[in-house]
């Protein structure tokens, strides 16, 4: 290990017991530091049970309460009429509030916390790490490092400025200050982690970043060996093939309607565990309700349960950005099971990642569904072939650490 850096500062707004791909993918990242030996601290705004005391909650007690209870309710369809009807009305104008004033996203008030408790963070870090979404997180990164000035390296998920739709805040009132910000932090920055590709180029030509500030840090998922034997042992031949969906769905981002309208005559059942909103956008399409089930959304834990013992196959939807990766589809793959990715665009990131596993089956509204079938039999016969060795080389937590400018 490098002597010069020990102590590590994670800053993140999101963390568990959040679920998440992101808080998924630090919770794993965070368990591989402490495993290296390194020192680290978390600063988050998700409130804790105090049960690790590496784990620190900054933020306004009654008003993230309130957020997180109001998106708890907003997962479940339980509820009288009249209590779903005020649930909406909250709804509404939260978004309202936000979507036309926040700045720079819906966790404004947490980054003036972490401003107000700044003096308070006890840890003499030697490097910081922030991680979006949301993009506050590299804001409240900055606050805390003005003065120290210690090494910074940003994680992004989803782009901030360069997002083409569902913005993060106003983009007519703050389009200039989302760029400013940005792009200071990235020159600012001694490393930029992006998960993709397409994503670290997009954003190298939009803000001129150098070239040795970006490292490509895949999503990630922990492969399990009780889960893939979970998955060897299911019985494939038995119908009608069972496929889930786990996650939401987003306007203008991961829409339904194409895969949808490709499987429409396929004899398939597909299981759907998400939110209301999710659950809206589906039944606006000509569906057979009697093949689509639903489903309220589930912990990590549970989903990978079911995943791998009552399912044949798990179905992923792309993105309509390139930039954005599902970062879901990782952690599908690595069960073993076979994944059908639905691409809505040619440029889909997901297509390359199916050159490496044949348990990824990519669709497209072109494919032949008959070849599709054939696909799906294939990996139903070989499920045991699943190459973990580079699973675990690309997309685990020791494969993303070593390429962090800390050793």
């Amino acid at each position: 290990m490098n002597n010069k850096v020990k102590n590590i500062l994670i800053v993140t707004h999101q963390f568990v017991p959040h679920q998440s791909p992101r808080t998924t993918r630090w919770k794993l990242i965070y368990d591989e530091l402490v495993k290296k030996g390194f020192n680290i601290r978390v600063i988050t705004g998700t409130r804790q049970d105090g049960s690790d005391s590496n784990i620190q909650y900054i933020g306004n007690k009654t008003a993230s309460g309130v957020v997180s209870s109001l998106r708890k309710q907003s997962n479940t369809d339980q509820g009288s009429f009249y209590k779903n009807l005020a649930l909406k009305l909250l709804k509404k104008t939260y978004r309202f509030f936000y979507k036309f004033f926040a700045w720079p996203d819906y966790t404004m008030f947490w980054v003036f916390s972490i401003w107000k408790n700044r003096k308070k963070i006890d840890f003499d870090y030697d490097a910081i790490i922030s991680v979006s979404l949301p993009f506050s997180s590299h804001v409240a990164a900055y606050i805390i490092n003005k003065e120290k000035r210690k090494k910074w390296i940003m994680d992004i998920g989803d782009p901030f400025s360069l997002k083409s739709n569902a913005f993060e805040n106003n983009k007519y009132f703050y389009k200039s200050l989302n760029y400013y910000f940005e792009n200071k932090f990235f020159k600012m920055a001694d490393q930029i982690v992006f998960t993709h590709k397409d994503a670290s180029l997009e954003h190298k030509e939009f803000f001129n970043i150098s070239n040795e500030k970006i490292v490509i840090g895949n999503p990630i998922s922990a492969f399990s060996k009780n889960v893939f034997q979970n998955s060897k042992t299911y019985n494939y031949n038995i119908e009608p093939i069972k496929i889930a969906y786990f996650g939401i769905l987003t306007k203008g981002v991961r829409s339904p309607n194409g895969v949808l309208k490709y499987f429409q005559n396929s004899d398939y059942v597909f299981h759907w565990y998400t939110n209301p909103d999710s659950k809206y956008m589906i039944l606006q399409n000509n569906i057979d309700q009697n093949k689509h089930l639903f489903f309220e959304m589930v912990s990590r834990d549970e989903a990978l349960e079911l995943m791998c013992t009552s399912f044949h196959c798990l179905l992923s939807i792309g993105n309509l950005n390139p930039s954005q990766l599902p970062s879901k589809v990782i952690e599908y793959i690595s069960t073993g099971k076979p994944v059908i990715h639905f691409a809505e665009i040619a440029n889909d990131p997901v297509i390359k990642i199916s050159e490496k596993f044949e348990n990824l089956i990519v669709v497209t509204k072109q494919s032949d569904p008959s070849v599709v079938n054939e696909q799906l039999t294939n990996v139903f016969q070989n499920i045991d072939k699943f190459d973990i060795n580079q699973f675990n080389n690309i997309y685990s937590a020791e494969a993303v650490t070593k390429k962090l400018n800390i050793f």
